[in-house]
């Protein structure tokens, strides 16, 4: 199901200040995370949920601009849009939403790389990905935000996705979360912010300088070693290939990528293993609940149709990791 953009400008003319200037409201990503649009005539960033069903439910957008409120007022904290306006009535555009400011730079896609990343040179990547993996390191000195509500320790959010997985109908992924709960997960210190998706995507870039970390859905106050274990599924390990940035020239090996995020953290990445196992699970619950809506007519998403062959081989990634460390 797709929205009606032209009502949904008529409406933000008449409700935002300064909406006369809007020209028109121009989808940049819909489908089962919260749909972003851009409004025209004011380099605006429109968001709101997903119009089709999301695999992912509770992400409210409401919740997810106070948080950039918050952000925001983080002295030297990490770069997010400026909101615009936040509204909760659901009479204006048929769904709660947020507006926010538009930022300078472009993403790197998680398969379709772009030429300004691919052309440089291989050191152009490297500090890229240094200034990557410092970002995500930088969220460890974060105190908890009142907005995330209470910290949640490495098991609670490990049983809420084995939980996922259940309802996904995937019990190899409950079998595989029963084995990793069965040794309790190792902390690196005192709880902090954790962004919960840190791939390289999510991370806005201009002219090599990073201009906002976005994507802040799944964020939750708990231990940082679960962006680091997040961040390392995406770099080639001894059970799991390299996500497609990652294979280009001049990007951090897997184990330079751990010395630096203990370098600019502070922290001891001892015990990441068990953390990267949860993200994997974590990526691997989503992935199934995707496969289900496909089989069960929920979704007709063509894409939705090649989630299975990536839950096989993901499954199987996990054990993997799970029989080495023992579990």
């Amino acid at each position: 199901m797709s929205r009606d953009t032209l009502a949904i400008a008529a409406a933000l003319r008449g409700y935002l200040p300064g909406g006369e200037a809007i020209r028109a409201v121009v989808p940049l990503t819909t489908g089962f995370s919260n749909e972003t649009y851009l409004v025209e005539g004011r380099d605006w960033i429109l968001r709101m949920p997903p119009a089709g069903g999301a695999i992912l439910e509770g992400h409210d957008v409401v919740a997810q601009a106070q948080l950039y409120v918050a952000l925001g007022e983080i002295a030297g904290g990490p770069p997010v849009p400026g909101i615009v306006a936040i509204c909760e009535d659901e009479r204006v555009l048929g769904a709660p939403f947020f507006v926010m400011e538009c930022v300078a730079g472009a993403e790197v896609h998680d398969t379709q790389l772009p030429d300004w990343f691919t052309s440089p040179g291989d050191q152009f990547r490297r500090q890229l990905c240094e200034i990557w993996l410092t970002q995500v390191a930088s969220f460890a000195a974060l105190a908890p935000l009142a907005v995330l509500g209470e910290p949640v320790s490495p098991e609670q959010d490990a049983r809420t996705w084995r939980e996922f997985a259940r309802k996904a109908n995937c019990p190899a992924l409950v079998a595989a979360y029963d084995r990793l709960l069965a040794r309790p997960a190792p902390l690196s210190g005192p709880p902090a912010v954790v962004h919960g998706d840190v791939k390289l995507s999510n991370f806005m870039w201009d002219d090599g300088r990073l201009s906002a970390v976005l994507d802040w859905e799944m964020a939750l106050n708990g231990d940082p070693l679960s962006d680091l274990g997040y961040f390392l599924i995406f770099f080639e390990g001894p059970f799991h290939r390299a996500a497609t940035p990652q294979r280009e020239p001049g990007m951090v090996s897997r184990d330079e990528a751990i010395a630096l995020w203990e370098r600019a953290s502070g922290r001891s990445s001892e015990g990441v293993s068990w953390h990267e196992i949860a993200q994997m699970g974590k990526t691997i619950a989503i992935i199934a609940e995707g496969a289900a809506m496909f089989v069960s007519g929920r979704s007709t998403d063509p894409k939705l149709a090649l989630f299975q062959k990536n839950l096989d081989y993901y499954l199987g990634v996990m054990h993997a990791m799970l029989d080495a460390q023992g579990l």
